[in-house]
């Protein structure tokens, strides 16, 4: 009699739990959308007259990358790299569990930086318009020739000072699991020929599953590694394996489930794709 008195009180608690992760998830979601193009129009006479996009990425560091956290619950911890990040312009590698990751990222990165993100998102009306004046760098991947082109015109922006992050995924992971790696961010890497610092970010992806709008608060950790190299790699595949390899080590170190190192290439056209761990 307990057992069957307890069930329904247990099913009610699942669906107000449930209830309350979509509630936080729209009102996480509703304020992002409005205070990005409040952000956007606050930063615009900054970036008109500077024609540079640090500001904006500065206001995202320090008010709406932290307010945004803050509205969802999270909590971010993060473990500095053993050795200090080199001077100068830097490429930082991360996996990628959530969409809470970029704000996790900008908001904990010691630069102000630039995303290189798929040529999608500059189509979407305001943030799209933000991504371009800002300085952030498109890449076509429908088109191999464009890609191309526009990996060449981010190891320019970076060589002139720009830091930038990069999810080598190329898309969110659904199991947790670091899954094989694109090979543009490598490319541009040796093409910038500035230290890529892998970056592990662990717990975000059971905050915000990906394909619902439900936030359940939650801590999320970050591990910097430290800087690597490129000009030690004769070509993109030794250095994505090597970055790779790192940053799986890092996610376990996180209580993640880390990758299959075998597995680290990405198909021509495929992200995403499931990848065992070991």
């Amino acid at each position: 009699m307990d057992v069957s008195r307890r069930a329904p009180e247990g099913g009610a608690l699942d669906r107000e739990t449930g209830l309350a992760a979509r509630i936080r998830g729209h009102a996480v979601l509703l304020f992002a959308g409005v205070t990005m193009p409040l952000c956007f129009l606050v930063s615009l006479p900054v970036m008109l007259l500077t024609r540079s996009g640090d500001f904006p990425m500065w206001l995202a560091q320090r008010v709406w990358a932290p307010s945004c956290l803050w509205l969802a619950g999270a909590t971010v911890r993060v473990e500095a790299p053993r050795a200090p990040l080199p001077a100068g312009p830097l490429v930082f590698a991360s996996n990628h569990e959530s969409a809470l990751d970029i704000w996790a990222l900008v908001a904990s990165v010691p630069r102000i930086v630039r995303f290189l993100a798929k040529r999608e998102l500059f189509r979407i009306p305001v943030f799209g318009w933000y991504l371009a004046l800002g300085g952030h760098v498109a890449v076509d991947r429908a088109h191999h020739a464009r890609a191309v082109a526009s990996l060449h015109e981010a190891g320019a922006v970076v060589r002139a000072g720009t830091s930038l992050i990069v999810f080598p995924e190329g898309t969110r992971s659904t199991d947790g699991r670091i899954h094989p790696f694109k090979k543009g961010p490598f490319v541009l890497a040796l093409e910038a020929g500035v230290p890529v610092v892998p970056v592990a970010i662990s717990g975000s992806g059971r905050i915000t599953p990906k394909r619902a709008i439900e936030i359940h608060p939650g801590p999320i950790r970050i591990a910097f590694g430290e800087a690597i190299d490129p000009r030690r790699f004769t070509d993109k595949n030794s250095l994505l394996r090597e970055v790779r390899g790192r940053i799986i080590a890092l996610h376990r170190s996180l209580g993640g489930l880390g990758g299959d190192l075998d597995d680290a290439i990405a198909p021509a056209g495929v992200e995403g794709r499931s990848a065992p761990t070991v």
